[in-house]
This record gives C-alpha cells, sequence and structure tokens, in this order.
C-alpha cells in the first residue's frame, strides 16, 4: 500500500491512533534544572567551545520537561519556563507566513568523524517535531490559539518532502522518500548523505501525533502511517541480536554508532508506538531489542 501527500507517494502500512495513557514528554517526576544551562532569562542555551547557543532539540525538549513539570506540580514558574523557551524558539526562527524552520548554528561530525561533518545551516526533524509536540502541547494548556498557529506553521515544514535522488539541497529540508519509496523524517538534513536515525525519526512522529489529535488534519496521519510503516521495515535491519542496536541505517560500521543510552531510547520509542498504534508489532520489535541489551 502507498500514502502521499504534496503529491509524494512513499510506502504505508495502514493503522489506528490511540489516546495514550501516558504521552510522550509526561515524565512523572519533577525534573531538576541545571542553573548552569539557562540565561537570565531562563532560556536554555547549549555552549560549545565556550560560546553559547541554540541547541534547538535540546531547548525544545527542556521546555517539554518544563512543561510536564507544571502539569505535575502546577507551579506556574514551570509554565513560564516553558513559555519563555516556545517563544524564543519561534520568534527566532518564525519569518513571517509559511513554514517554521529551526536551523542549527554550528559545524557537527557526526560521530566524531570529521569526513562525515554536516554544516551550518542545517535542519532536523527530529528538531522540527519537538517544537511541533511543544506548540500543540501549549495551544491545549493554555487556549491560546498564538500556539496553534505556530504549530500549524511548524507542521508546514513537514510537508516540504524530497526525494532522494535531489539530495542535499541547498534550501532546508527534513523529510525525503527514499528511491524505494520509504518516508524518513531525518535526523540531520543538510550536506551530508541522510543518516536515517531511529530515535530522531520517531521523535519527529510524537510531533505529527500530537498535531493530529488536535487537528485531525490528514496529512498528519498520513506521514505518521508512512513514517511507522518504515519503523516496522528497518528496526530488523538495526537489529544487532544479543547486543546494541544501530543509532541508524547509514553507519553501520563505526562502534560509536551503537550506543547503549540510545538503544534503551529505541526499546521505549517503540513501546510508545505499540500504545499509540494499537499495533503489537511494536511491542514485539522492543522486546527483542529489550531482550538483546537493557
Amino acid at each position: 500500500m502507498y500514502g502521499e501527500v504534496e503529491g509524494h507517494t512513499f510506502k504505508s502500512l495502514t493503522f489506528s491512533l490511540q489516546d495514550v495513557e501516558t504521552a510522550p514528554y509526561s515524565s512523572g517526576y519533577e525534573i531538576e534544572i541545571d542553573p548552569d544551562a539557562v540565561d537570565a532569562n531562563g532560556v536554555h542555551y547549549y555552549e560549545l567551545d565556550g560560546e553559547r547557543m541554540s541547541h534547538p532539540i535540546a531547548q525544545g525538549h527542556f521546555a517539554l520537561n518544563m512543561l510536564s513539570n507544571y502539569e505535575l506540580t502546577g507551579e506556574q514558574r514551570f509554565l513560564e519556563l516553558a513559555l519563555a523557551n516556545a517563544d524564543n524558539l519561534v520568534q527566532t526562527y518564525s519569518e513571517g507566513e509559511g513554514a517554521i524552520w529551526l536551523s542549527y548554528p554550528f559545524d557537527f561530525p557526526l560521530h566524531g568523524d570529521p569526513d562525515n561533518t554536516i554544516h551550518t545551516p542545517w535542519h532536523s526533524a527530529m528538531a522540527q517535531g519537538v517544537l511541533l509536540s511543544l506548540t500543540v502541547k501549549l495551544a491545549v494548556e493554555t487556549g491560546d490559539d498564538t500556539w496553534a498557529t505556530a504549530a500549524d506553521e511548524v507542521f508546514e515544514s513537514f510537508l516540504e518532502v524530497r526525494v532522494e535522488d535531489d539530495l542535499p539541497l541547498e534550501e532546508p529540508w527534513s523529510v525525503f522518500v527514499t528511491d524505494d519509496g520509504w518516508l524518513w523524517l531525518e535526523e540531520y538534513a543538510g550536506d551530508v548523505e541522510p543518516m536515517r536515525v531511529l530515535n530522531g525519526h520517531i521523535f519527529a512522529m510524537y510531533g505529527l501525533y500530537f498535531y493530529y489529535q488536535l487537528t485531525r488534519d490528514e496529512r498528519a496521519f498520513d506521514l505518521f502511517e508512512g513514517a511507522a510503516s518504515t519503523v516496522l521495515e528497518f528496526v530488523p535491519k538495526l537489529r544487532n541480536p544479543g547486543d546494541v542496536s544501530w543509532y541508524g541505517m547509514r553507519v553501520q560500521d563505526n562502534p560509536v554508532a551503537q550506543n547503549e543510552g540510545y538503544h534503551r531510547i529505541h526499546v521505549r520509542q517503540l513501546a510508545m508506538l505499540a500504545d499509540m498504534t494499537g499495533d503489537e508489532r511494536f511491542d514485539v520489535l522492543s522486546e527483542e531489542l529489550r531482550s538483546d541489551f537493557y
């Protein structure tokens, strides 16, 4: 079967979306704040070579953690921190009408390999998905249509689907369809060959899930289905029976690409997809990876 979004077709199975009891980013415990990682306005920053700069994923996750703290405790200061960081991200990267793209202001050698360096400005479906989750959750929490509008503008970025033969591109991109028809939400979208990273792909899916729950936009559902189909197809190719799974599809010859922390994230993410879809195939994959290493 195939799905289609904005004229692009991709392989896609059929799923149904469920309301989950424990959603992503709802921790169930209060997450501590590192005072050395926020500025005087409460905005999270990343330090590289002694310079403070934005790290969209880290900042977005910080805001989601603060929103989780607010939901757990009801303390207004946590909501204010979530809002400050969300507002900083949206205001920094919004250029008026059209999609909001979070761009990275630093070069990054993937897996520490200088020959595999992605150069600024680059983009990430994971960053886009984290911000989409954040803006949707703030729209629901605050009832402020400003956040629903921001979510719409972030979602627009997911509709700019590319095909593998056209990569890399000078303009922003983060979603592409491979030559053989698989839809990937690319964590490292820039001037390097796509890495096809599992955890980043699924974090981006969370944003599509939340956006569909808010808007019932069928395009978000179609993208989610295509991305979920990709997960079922490629997790067996990322699995190392009896050992730690691979971080992504492209680099499977570097031991650094086998990471225990990310393996555990894979296990939890697959279990979350099982809850989101009601499809036990994700649970089976999660348990296989858990049995390999946890």
